[in-house]
């Protein structure tokens, strides 16, 4: 644990669980490994057993469990920065992420991840934010037919694996003129949340030069509308370049 700490700027502490007694005391003992299994760690050359599922809790100032994050394959992890906006119940988009925009005077949009880069296999999420002018909207499924619903839709990209995108809630709005109620995101901050990971085919196992950056681009469907009007609905790509961190190997310092 010393040289797992050392390797990986590790500064505080860490558990050392002899016979795997805490870890089965919370109940997150790896069930899916095999205790009889040969495969090996290649770094400690002991098995896979033992080890708990991976995840992560978050706990209030009192100690009391208040969120968990666990994944069924020791090696998936999820991010920090969707660890800590989950936490804290709102998104702190800082500048260091990764970013890129577009829009009008009606609707800007930005595209941006949770964290400075992504890892391999650390979910991180991907948002969409929708920045709605005042006296303005834009319409959210499900709509009637001719009705153009906003939407953001990550392009398949080799080495990226996605998850389902998270829509936030909308609001109900009349519009008389019409005899309808249609769903809409109202004027200021609509994000949709898309989680994000890179999968095996970006490491390119066999090739010394492994990537740095990734372009993802991101379909962005919109139209704004106000009381009276409503404009040409845009159809967009905007691309992310996000850059990749490097693994930790073992005995390599990070």
């Amino acid at each position: 644990m010393k040289t797992f700490a050392e390797d990986r700027d590790v500064t505080y502490d860490l558990l050392s669980d002899a016979d795997s007694a805490v870890i089965k005391r919370f109940g997150i003992l790896n069930t899916t490994i095999d205790p009889d299994a040969d495969v090996l760690n290649r770094a400690t050359q002991k098995g896979f057993y033992g080890i708990p599922f991976p995840g992560v809790y978050v706990t209030d100032r009192d100690g009391r469990v208040t969120e968990k994050f666990f994944h069924r394959h020791y090696a998936t992890r999820t991010s920090a920065g969707t660890i800590r906006d989950s936490a804290i119940g709102r998104i702190l988009a800082k500048h260091e992420v990764p970013a890129a925009e577009l829009g009008d005077e009606h609707v800007e949009v930005s595209v941006f991840l949770a964290d400075e880069a992504l890892k391999f296999e650390y979910t991180s999420t991907l948002h969409v934010r929708f920045e709605v002018a005042d006296g303005y909207h834009i319409y959210a499924d499900p709509l009637p037919d001719g009705f153009i619903a906003s939407t953001a839709t990550v392009v398949p990209t080799k080495g990226v694996r996605l998850g389902e995108p998270i829509y936030p809630a909308t609001s109900e709005r009349e519009f008389p003129q019409l005899g309808v109620t249609l769903n809409v995101y109202e004027e200021g901050t609509t994000d949709i949340a898309i989680p994000i990971a890179l999968n095996a085919e970006i490491l390119n196992w066999p090739i010394q030069d492994k990537p740095t950056e990734i372009e993802i681009p991101v379909d962005v469907v919109y139209q704004a509308c106000s009381e009276t009007v409503c404009y040409v609905p845009r159809e967009e790509t905007v691309v992310l370049k996000a850059p990749i961190e490097p693994l930790v190997m073992p005995g390599r310092r990070r």
